[in-house]
């Protein structure tokens, strides 16, 4: 009905276009109908696309996703339906059944098992991989993780996605070295997590400058999917999954909105007491969270934390409860009111005393995940959104099979 032009949004800037066009802006908010007027699930036609050989037929796919604006701007897989078909092995779901609670916001496609699986081939993925992608859709359909804001914002923000239990290790995310990152022998993360994006993009109309604002992509391509260090994480810690009130041992997925990310560096120490070597470490992370917390949006949000099984152990062993690194972190990451009034935040101040960048430290995430050494912690801190979010993963009937599979088509399970 009306664009606005960006530099409206600018302090002391022309407001005039405002005036000239008040009448179409009034008659678009009051007046407007939608061309669609029907409900319910419209199965789209397939497209058609031809070639001289196989190579150029994934070409041409290639071309009609993106002057369509399908694919992420990467090279796709073609989700033809005998491809399709495979990935629908890796769920007992019936392919029209929806997904989650509804539709993907802001444009608001409805996630169902199929479109699902379209786009986990279109991202390379195979037919295990399948329910854990199916969990992540239902946890960020949820009321509370407001998909709806963290889609469309001009920040840039994007799920962690967390997974809990022997299902990471066994469709192999990652959670040792390079863990967020690109890795041959682990590479179902970053399937997954761009398949997400791609249902974030296709149903939740998520195409920049058109249902998302965001400035900035940062880590859309893949998002940040790793797993827990199941092996790793300190006999008297509990998990993610455990934190979030499932019970140990649980194949679940958690979301958590957020917005960038810096490596906390923990090499080296002044100090020759164990415990306050520790402190020490713990406080440089803290202060990074400070830097990365205030400002953005508060409740239950604190960002995501992996740290090594071996700083974790480090800590247990010291006298550190999961929950007394998250007290400490709590209490040290809380900025001044003057600070924060001067930096435009007056409204975050409670009593005029330190206000922390979380509510709880119960709400402080810590996942542990990366290398086995223990130099090193990364810090994502909170984006656009509401709560943190979870999901049981649940096993199709034929799992060992697909397992069985996989082993034969990419060699063993990596040793640990």
């Amino acid at each position: 009905m009306f664009e606005f032009p960006n530099a409206m949004f600018l302090p002391g800037s022309d407001l005039s276009p405002l005036n000239e066009h008040i009448d179409t802006i009034v008659d678009g908010l009051t007046s407007w109908e939608p061309k669609v007027n029907e409900t319910g699930l419209f199965p789209a036609p397939s497209a058609v696309v031809e070639g001289a050989d196989y190579a150029e037929f994934v070409a041409n796919v290639n071309n009609l996703f993106l002057k369509n604006q399908w694919g992420d701007g990467l090279p796709i897989m073609p989700p033809t339906e005998e491809a399709v078909n495979w990935i629908l092995t890796g769920t007992d779901l019936p392919r029209d059944a929806v997904v989650g609670t509804g539709a993907v916001m802001p444009k608001g496609g409805l996630p169902t098992v199929e479109s699902v699986a379209v786009s986990l081939v279109m991202a390379g993925g195979r037919p295990e991989y399948l329910p854990v992608l199916i969990a992540a859709v239902e946890a960020i359909s949820q009321d509370d993780y407001r998909l709806v804001r963290s889609n469309a914002t001009t920040q840039n923000v994007f799920p962690a996605v967390i997974v809990s239990g022997p299902v990471g290790r066994q469709i192999r995310i990652n959670s040792g070295y390079g863990a967020v990152g690109p890795h041959s022998l682990y590479p179902a993360g970053g399937v997954i997590g761009r398949a997400l994006h791609l249902i974030m993009q296709n149903l939740g109309g998520a195409i920049p400058g058109v249902g998302t604002m965001a400035i900035y992509g940062g880590m859309r391509f893949t998002l940040a999917v790793v797993a827990e260090d199941e092996e790793g994480i300190p006999e008297s810690w509990p998990s993610v999954a455990e934190d979030r009130g499932f019970s140990k041992g649980s194949n679940v997925v958690t979301l958590s909105p957020v917005g960038s990310a810096v490596n906390v560096n923990n090499t080296s120490t002044d100090s020759d007491d164990a415990r306050e070597a520790q402190e020490q470490f713990l406080m440089r992370t803290a202060n990074a969270m400070l830097d990365r917390q205030h400002g953005t949006y508060r409740g239950d949000l604190a960002g995501v934390l992996l740290m090594p099984r071996t700083w974790a152990q480090a800590l247990e062993a010291v006298g550190f409860s999961k929950q007394d690194v998250k007290t400490f972190l709590w209490e040290n990451s809380m900025m001044s009111c003057e600070v924060l009034t001067a930096i435009g935040h007056m409204g975050e101040c409670t009593d005029g005393g330190p206000t922390p960048a979380v509510e709880n430290p119960e709400d402080m995430m810590i996942v542990v995940a990366g290398g086995a050494q223990s130099g090193h912690a990364y810090y994502m801190n909170p984006g656009m959104g509401t709560s943190v979010v979870s999901a049981e993963i649940t096993l199709p009937s034929n799992w060992d099979e697909l397992l069985a599979q996989a082993e034969e088509d990419l060699g063993p399970l990596p040793a640990d």
